[in-house]
């Protein structure tokens, strides 16, 4: 029911408010594009914050509550804390100095996790976004609230980093944004693989997922549908067809944090087939309307979002063949610019059918919401000490 009322929420102040609080830009091809201010943006992601920010409970909202609870307050103990647990050793420092120096509070730990995630995620959505209300609704809808930020926040915390330097992608700042990949990728899947010295804690990483934005950086960059993102495409296809993958990913997670994951695999059945046609929707429409990209008046954002969703489905495919445990979790990197990508797709290429895409879409998504909150989540529990709620 909480997750209903934040996605209510967000259609609510979207209709009402999305013409009051953002300007209107004429693009080239004629049409008016909402570039978001900063109330609007606020405005739309305060109930849904306020709600994942006073959560208590929530799949792994517990296991991540019971480490804060546990980690010591005393510095002398730091090295042995940061050590016993995952290899992720930057997150659990930062768990730690936050539990010293700020507040012993699991609840603040949380929140703020919560709104640094937010505030990175309204940011990059407000400054792409030629229609934020349907940015934010789909990005809702998609289930990406439940499964990472109330959910997945540690991988979710690299996300949302990674997303937020998206201009430095697009500008080609190789220095900024491979640093910051590596900073929250880690070095251990590197010095593990070569059996070199574990690094110290800050070199460690926040997760280790993020490798495939080191990789995928320099396909999906550049003009849409490039041939580099369609190599990058067949390798995985090969991958996949070849059972090339699996052995791939044993060797990847050899002495990581995902070893015991891959132990599971096995009995893994892999990602849905109905999350994946809905994560492919985006590209399919953009090669319908691949004449558009040849026009140089693309804006630099939606030739990497149609190259970003080219990887997205082709990882989401490769996770239903394979594991929706470990490959399902790579897409989410990717994913984000889909929720960029769909709406400018509506607006521009298909605006002749704009209206009656826009209902599809929140007619769509809402029934797909409906499927991941009442029925793959149906025994999940919000939980929120603070508000009195268990439901």
């Amino acid at each position: 029911m909480i997750f209903w009322i934040m996605l209510i929420w967000i259609f609510a102040v979207t209709l009402l408010f999305q013409p009051k609080l953002s300007k209107k830009v004429l693009a080239g091809d004629g049409v008016e594009d909402y570039h978001a201010g900063i109330g609007f943006g606020i405005l739309v992601f305060s109930l849904p914050l306020f709600f994942i920010a006073l959560r208590s409970g929530f799949i792994d909202t517990a296991s991540y509550i019971g480490t804060f609870n546990h980690a010591p307050t005393d510095m002398q103990l730091f090295d042995s804390f940061v050590n016993k647990t995952d290899k992720s050793y930057f997150f659990y420092a930062l768990m730690m100095l936050f539990k010293v120096y700020i507040s012993d509070n699991a609840q603040w730990w949380i929140a703020a996790i919560a709104i640094f995630q937010t505030a990175l995620v309204m940011r990059t959505f407000r400054r792409y976004s030629c229609d934020m209300g349907l940015t934010v609704f789909l990005f809702m809808a998609s289930g990406i609230v439940c499964s990472w930020m109330c959910n997945g926040i540690r991988q979710f915390i690299a996300v949302a980093v990674i997303f937020a330097c998206t201009q430095f992608l697009i500008d080609k700042k190789w220095y900024i944004y491979v640093p910051v990949v590596l900073l929250m990728m880690g070095l251990l899947p590197i010095t593990s693989r070569f059996g070199w010295e574990t690094p110290p804690w800050y070199l460690c990483g926040v997760h280790q997922s993020t490798l495939v934005m080191l990789l995928g950086c320099f396909f999906i960059q550049g003009k849409a549908f490039n041939k580099r993102v369609w190599i990058l495409a067949a390798v995985f296809v090969a991958l996949v067809l070849t059972g090339g993958l699996d052995s791939a990913l044993d060797t990847s997670v050899e002495n990581t944090t995902y070893v015991k994951d891959m132990e599971y695999v096995d009995a893994d059945t892999g990602t849905s087939w109905f999350r994946v046609i809905v994560e492919s929707v985006p590209m399919i429409m953009a090669v319908i309307a691949h004449k558009q990209f040849k026009n140089e008046d693309t804006p630099d954002i939606i030739n990497l979002a149609v190259n970003a969703s080219v990887i997205t489905s082709v990882l989401y495919i490769a996770s239903a063949f394979t594991s929706g445990m470990y490959v399902g979790r790579l897409p989410i990197f990717t994913e984000m610019y889909n929720f960029i990508l769909v709406p400018w797709l509506i607006k521009h290429p298909f605006k002749k059918y704009r209206q009656i895409l826009t209902i599809v879409f929140i007619l769509g998504y809402t029934a797909y919401f409906f499927y991941q909150v009442n029925i793959a989540w149906a025994e999940s529990v919000y939980q929120s000490e603070l508000l009195g709620i268990n439901v």
